[in-house]
């Protein structure tokens, strides 16, 4: 099973202050690096990250550091869901993986024993989302045969909600004991609490 990563950093940071998350700091390394990291131990084969204004030169200064590529989101006023539809049409023509990683660039702190034990449970279902304490969470893998619909989620009502509501029965939400997957890094004082 080969697998690729859609790192979403198209956000503003409006809850942060207008601050750039991709290149918040999270120890000696940059949100974007810690993923990155973390997918190439997890033997993550593509990873592209989704940019846009206003930090999106910062962010593809940061990505290209780190040797990642980058899609620009012409539309980001459109909300995430334009971002995920945007990477997926992409993935269906230029990754040759089975499954992909979503990955908001606020959820830094997630291991890759995590990923892996998240990647041994891909086969029992088409979405696999990671939970704590009963929340779900992030990375979230979607196999190859989802993309086209997430390609289409930018119109729907509830973005990519609404991919997973469609046939619960392709959903696995697997409880874990890392609660880095459901800590997302909005506020200022989400930093400090930040694993």
């Amino acid at each position: 099973m080969s697998t690729a990563c859609i790192i979403l950093a198209a956000g503003r940071g409006s809850r942060m202050g207008e601050r750039n998350k991709a290149i918040l700091r999270r120890g000696s390394e940059s949100f974007l690096e810690c993923i990155a990291r973390t997918c190439r131990a997890a033997n993550v084969e593509e990873i592209c990250v989704v940019v846009a204004e206003p930090h999106g030169e910062a962010t593809r200064q940061e990505a290209q550091r780190l040797g990642l590529r980058c899609l620009e989101n012409p539309a980001p006023e459109r909300g995430m869901a334009s971002s995920i539809a945007l990477a997926f049409a992409h993935a269906l023509s230029d990754f040759h993986a089975s499954h992909c990683w979503l990955w908001p660039v606020d959820t830094p702190a997630v291991s890759p024993a995590s990923v892996r034990t998240l990647l041994a449970r891909a086969d029992e279902a088409a979405i696999v989302i990671p939970c704590f304490a009963g929340r779900g969470g992030h990375p979230s893998l979607m196999a190859r045969a989802v993309w086209a619909e997430l390609a289409a989620c930018g119109d729907l009502a509830e973005g990519a909600r609404s991919v997973l509501r469609r046939d619960p029965a392709r959903v696995l939400r697997v409880e874990m004991q890392d609660a880095a997957v459901v800590q997302d890094v909005d506020e200022p004082i989400d930093l400090e609490i930040l694993a």
